[in-house]
């Protein structure tokens, strides 16, 4: 008798041939979840730059399937996913060599361009921002056209020809456009061009109809509403954010219900369902309703500019609508992985995009792994959406963290309780949308609901660890790890009890490490350089204190420092010192969220008695030499700048420094030509470091050594 070694080594014929049907019905059936795979990751190393990796990877895996495809039929599966990792690869460098890199090329030339006016955005001072769809260099593309008050306005729809001065999307730490724009393939500007001519559409423009409905329903809903209330309800409708408060739209994202504020494949759903159940209710045939969504989500994406998840959204309620017509059953992750493939197969530059990479990770946890891990549980209703919820939360944690800097820590909390009220606001928006306004008397409670959320979302974001930043590489590094883990553990179909005990131990090691780090930065001192170029301002901190110290009175730098005190997770500085009451007025308007112990004013101000600045009266007009701690650095400033002592080690900043250069730990200079940074480190063999840029990150330790780093 054979021992069961012997059968699992040298199995029968028969076992061989039910092998081989198990193994090519597995290739089989989930053939489009691994070739998917393969592409996205070959999409993803060709876009961070490691396309040879990534195709060497691909042969080398196809080379094994040549090899074992006579003795393994499960090899199959390699297959796949090597040729998805070597057709994404190859898709985005067809993309970056024939289109992104000519593009990119064109930055400091002129054009003569000619194309559609397919959006309008009014600005500031009379300018418009204009988005044109028209072709550069044989490729029909979207840019964007800021035209100054004097040029004739243009309407959605019109035919202009510009002789345009291209500019490239340059970097800019304040608001990250290069990188979101470029997730859109947008890479180039026009700032100045000439209006060579304008021919206005006459005939029937369906878009200009329905943008035209649009902005007739916003008129109604602000007429009716308060400001507050109508900006989140033309959020939750049509995905403008133009009209929310930085406070609000700071409340929806520290509480992860950001989402809603952003037209996505929740509010398609929805749509859809009204649509349907409308349908429905006239006895309409499956066939017609289903051609008659079609015409509705066009006409959906036309009105909200369908963005990438609205796109991805689309697909998937297509596939799911259209299975029962054909005899099959939905399936939701094999609809998101085509719905995938569709959305960056012609386009894909997607790859880049914060809204793909969100709205993917948010329908794989809602609809693949939180049906998964809680199939087999045994609770109530409440308890087993609350844990769906959680798995949600946990699937969308790397991509809001390493894409975002920052993840809700109240998600599951906030979905379960705030979500809800939402999306009955957002009901009524939709009845009043479809109706044409008829039901107007649905909008005071709409606006009553938005109120409601508007308070429940300020309340839970003020709460203590309603948050977590994370903006250290080793931070980033061990997620990326664990991410890599949980997902090759998904993948290989892991019991839910191991997925849930992976996803502990992730969870903890994080905690630890970041434990870990707030330990180490009591003993570090960081000085933040942020401004652009002839401006600037530092932001001191240790010891878990912060100081902010304005050098240039440049109302712009607030924004620079809202932004670095966002992706560190600062939300109170111990200290302002300013230069004037101009300065006050912009730092209390865009440093939202951040409280304040005290405000320095270094020039009498026209501020009125009794006027407060962050709730503080402010200490005006502070021109001599003045002493502040934050932690245990000491920091004067006087006149010709600021000097930080720190364990024996200075810092000084000002404008000329020839002699404190050498004598001083690091000189900051600052002036028309921005930041340059010179650090002498203690170590005799270590030479200075010399930087000269702005938005840099000076750290420094108790035992001299320090680093520059750029901020990004």
């Amino acid at each position: 008798m054979k021992t069961t070694e012997t059968v699992r080594a040298n199995p029968s014929p028969a076992v061989s041939e039910r092998m081989k049907r198990k193994a090519d019905s597995i290739a089989c059936t989930y053939g489009a979840e691994l070739f998917t795979l393969g592409w996205i990751a070959g999409l993803l190393s060709a876009f961070s730059g490691y396309a040879v990796p990534a195709c060497l990877i691909g042969a080398a895996a196809a080379a094994v399937w040549l090899v074992t495809a006579r003795l393994r039929k499960r090899s199959m599966r390699y297959l796949l996913i090597a040729a998805g990792l070597l057709l994404g690869a190859a898709v985005w460098q067809g993309y970056d060599c024939r289109i992104r890199q000519p593009l990119l090329a064109l930055d400091g030339t002129s054009q003569v361009c000619t194309g559609t006016v397919t959006r309008v955005h009014q600005l500031t001072g009379g300018r418009m921002q204009y988005t044109l769809n028209t072709k550069l260099i044989g490729h029909r593309v979207t840019i964007d056209w800021y035209a100054d008050a004097k040029t004739p306005q243009q309407q959605v729809g019109d035919a202009v020809t510009l002789k345009a001065d291209l500019t490239r999307i340059q970097p800019d730490y304040r608001y990250h456009t290069a990188a979101y724009q470029a997730g859109m393939g947008r890479y180039l500007r026009i700032y100045k061009a000439d209006l060579l001519d304008s021919q206005p559409e006459t005939g029937f423009s369906l878009r200009r109809i329905v943008l035209a409905y649009r902005e007739h329903m916003t008129a109604a809903i602000r007429t009716t509403l308060s400001p507050d209330d109508a900006g989140l309800l033309c959020a939750m409708l049509f995905g403008d954010k133009t009209l929310l408060s930085e406070e609000t739209v700071l409340g929806l994202n520290r509480t992860g219900i950001g989402h809603i504020a952003v037209v996505s494949g929740l509010h398609l759903v929805l749509f859809c369902t009204v649509i349907g159940w409308l349908l429905k209710r006239v006895s309409c045939p499956a066939k017609i309703a289903f051609l008659l969504q079609i015409i509705a989500i066009m006409l959906f994406m036309l009105l909200v500019d369908g963005s990438v998840s609205v796109l991805r959204a689309a697909c998937m309620v297509l596939l799911a609508r259209s299975a029962p017509l054909f005899g099959r059953h939905s399936d939701t992750l094999r609809a998101l992985c085509l719905a995938a493939i569709g959305c960056t197969l012609f386009t894909p530059y997607v790859i880049g995009s914060v809204s793909f990479w969100l709205s993917v990770s948010g329908v794989l946890g809602i609809g693949v792994i939180a049906p998964y891990m809680t199939k087999h549980l045994k609770c109530s209703a409440f308890c087993r959406t609350f844990l769906q919820l959680c798995c949600v939360a946990v699937t969308v944690f790397p991509a809001s963290v390493l894409l975002c800097g920052e993840s809700s820590l109240l998600t599951p909390v906030c979905n379960l309780l705030i979500l809800p009220v939402c999306t009955a606001a957002l009901y009524l928006g939709f009845a009043f949308l479809l109706t044409g306004g008829l039901l107007s008397f649905l909008l005071p409670a709409a606006g009553i609901l938005c109120r409601f959320a508007r308070m429940l979302t300020q309340f839970a974001a003020e709460l203590p660890f309603s948050h977590l930043t994370v903006n250290a590489p080793a931070m980033r590094d061990i997620l990326v790890l664990c991410t890599g883990i949980l997902a090759l553990l998904a993948i290989c179909r892991a019991k839910p009890k191991t997925l849930g005990i992976a996803a502990a131990c992730a969870a903890v090691m994080l905690m630890l490490e970041h434990l870990l780090l707030l330990y180490l930065a009591e003993d570090q001192l960081k000085i933040a350089l942020l401004g652009g170029k002839q401006t600037g301002a530092l932001v001191i901190s240790t010891a878990h204190q912060t100081v902010v110290c304005d050098l240039t009175d440049t109302p712009r730098n607030a924004q620079y420092v809202q932004r670095f005190l966002r992706d560190a997770g600062v939300t109170h500085a111990d200290a302002l010192l300013l230069q004037s009451d101009r300065s006050a007025a912009a730092y209390q308007s865009e440093l939202t969220g951040v409280t304040c112990g005290a405000v320095l004013l270094r020039a009498d101000s026209h501020l009125h008695d009794g006027t407060t600045v962050f709730g503080k009266t402010p200490l005006q007009n502070v021109s001599g030499e003045v002493t502040f701690r934050c932690g245990d650095a000491e920091i004067i400033a006087d006149g010709s700048g600021l000097r930080i002592i720190w364990h024996g080690m200075s810092v000084t900043a000002a404008e000329a420094l020839p002699e404190q250069e050498r004598t001083c730990t690091a000189a900051i200079r600052y002036g028309k030509e921005g930041f340059a940074v010179t650090l002498n480190r203690r170590r005799d063999d270590a030479a200075p470091i010399r930087f000269s840029e702005n938005n840099l990150l000076l750290t420094l330790t108790k035992d001299g050594l320090g680093s520059l780093e750029p901020l990004t």
